[in-house]
């Protein structure tokens, strides 16, 4: 026991002792494994002390090795920390200048959503897939006009025309159209509402597969206006609606 303490003793003390050392102490580190080496050929002869020591230096790489996976996972995942906080402080700040941004059906913006459009003139243009949502289109002009699979969802359209406009697929839900015009629109698979009882005229339109209200439809085909044939697609009014 007396000799395995001294030669602790003296491993303990040989960095201080041995002679042009280039080893350094930072944080207390332990020296190399060929300066230890050389240490313990200096100082102790070979026992069964020096057999311990050298198992116990074969072993360190292979621990060293997984220190070095270990901080090169905590470094990956630092990473990925850090990108998912960037990621959201950014889009948080988006969300802060614009809160009220919506997606517009086209995928290209608001389009008209919200917008104050009465009285424009849209006339004989190509909106097809456009949003107007909730829009104020009073007395606007959309006559001649591709609206195709255009958002209308509880837009105010009094008094708007849509005389020859190609609506097909439009969604008229929830809308004001007191006094709108849909003479000769096509309508084919479109969306409507109660409202569309509140219509100047429907003469003309085409109706194919278009979506009324249960309680909507009976009363739509008892309406005088309700005639006529599409210049365009030549369909018949009221057998386009399903008018008994």
């Amino acid at each position: 026991m007396r000799s395995v303490s001294c030669v602790s003793l003296l491993l303990l003390s040989a960095d201080a002792f041995a002679p042009n050392s280039n080893i350094q102490s930072n944080n207390n580190a332990i020296a190399s494994k060929t300066q230890r080496q050389a240490l313990w050929r200096h100082w102790i002869p070979e026992t069964d002390a020096w057999d311990a020591e050298m198992e116990s230096e074969s072993s360190e790489p292979a621990e060293d090795s997984r220190v070095v996976e270990v901080e090169q996972v905590v470094e990956a995942e630092q990473g990925s920390m850090l990108k998912t906080a960037l990621a959201t402080s950014l889009l948080a700040a988006v969300l802060a200048i614009a809160p009220n941004a919506g997606i517009a059906v086209s995928g290209g913006g608001l389009d008209f959503a919200g917008l104050d459009i009465s009285g424009q003139d849209f006339a004989d243009k190509n909106y097809k897939g456009k949003d107007f949502t909730q829009v104020i289109a009073k007395g606007t002009n959309f006559a001649k006009s591709n609206l195709q699979g255009c958002r209308f969802y509880k837009a105010y359209l009094v008094n708007a025309d849509f005389s020859d406009a190609d609506i097909r697929g439009a969604a008229m839900e929830d809308t004001s159209m007191d006094g709108a015009s849909l003479k000769n629109a096509i309508a084919v698979g479109s969306y409507f509402g109660d409202s569309i009882l509140e219509t100047k005229t429907v003469e003309n339109a085409d109706f194919t597969d278009a979506q009324f209200p249960v309680k909507a439809l009976p009363q739509l085909c008892e309406r005088e206006d309700m005639k006529g044939t599409n210049p365009v697609t030549g369909a018949d009014t009221r057998e386009s609606a399903m008018c008994l």
